[in-house]
């Protein structure tokens, strides 16, 4: 009965163990990756997220936390590997670990990884001000939590929404379109209409989002 309850026991530690290694947010590179000094930058940076005096960047931060995918860090580079694939080797990305294309999006947990440059993690840059950190935590949590959309101006405008957030509270330009594509100007129409919850509320349990203001299309094709 005793060996029994002591097996017991250590399956429940050991499955705990197993759920916490998942859960986590990867701010160490891989074997000889031989750049510390941008995983210094990387953690100094989200520990500004996880201690802002905006609850929703803190939410954001907690939320990549306690995902049940596992989202880790790369540096851009000189190494074409770590480019965007239309070959940008500045701008940042995130990819899915599983190889499968974007376009099929996720209805489960997948790993994620975040390609950033340097720059992105500098308080003070040009990059950190844009919030390309928070812009990218966005899709690496909808990877890691199975709510990734097959279409792409959704899952951009969910990202560029908390990226607008950020630029707010620092008294940045907000955004208002995804690079000449299609108008951003969903937290312009929420903050108008004092509707902010509503779309936070989609951000954190649904794979959606809602309509775009009258004035932008509805459009996008998976891609």
């Amino acid at each position: 009965m005793i060996a029994r309850l002591i097996a017991s026991a250590l399956a429940l530690i050991l499955a705990a163990a197993a759920e916490s290694a998942v859960a986590v947010l990867v701010v160490e590179g891989p074997a000889g990756s031989g750049n510390p000094g941008f995983y210094d930058k990387l953690r100094a940076a989200l520990a500004i997220l996880e201690r802002s005096d905006e609850p929703n960047l803190r939410r954001l931060h907690a939320a990549a936390v306690a995902a049940p995918g596992r989202i880790s860090f790369r540096e851009m580079t000189d190494d074409p590997a770590s480019w965007h694939s239309d070959g940008n080797p500045d701008r940042g990305h995130t990819e899915p670990d599983d190889g499968r294309p974007k376009r099929e999006g996720r209805d489960r947990p997948a790993d994620a990884t975040i390609f950033i440059p340097r720059s992105a993690l500098e308080p003070g840059s040009a990059r950190w001000r844009s919030g390309l950190l928070v812009h990218e935590l966005v899709h690496a949590l909808d990877l890691a939590t199975g709510r990734y959309n097959r279409n792409y101006v959704l899952r951009e405008r969910r990202a560029v929404f908390v990226q607008n957030l950020w630029r707010q509270h620092i008294g940045f330009q907000f955004r208002d379109s995804y690079h000449g594509k299609f108008p951003t100007l969903d937290l312009q129409f929420a903050s108008q209409r004092g509707t902010i919850p509503e779309y936070l509320n989609y951000l954190y349990t649904r794979k959606d989002f809602p309509d775009p203001p009258p004035a932008a299309p509805a459009g996008g094709r998976p891609r």
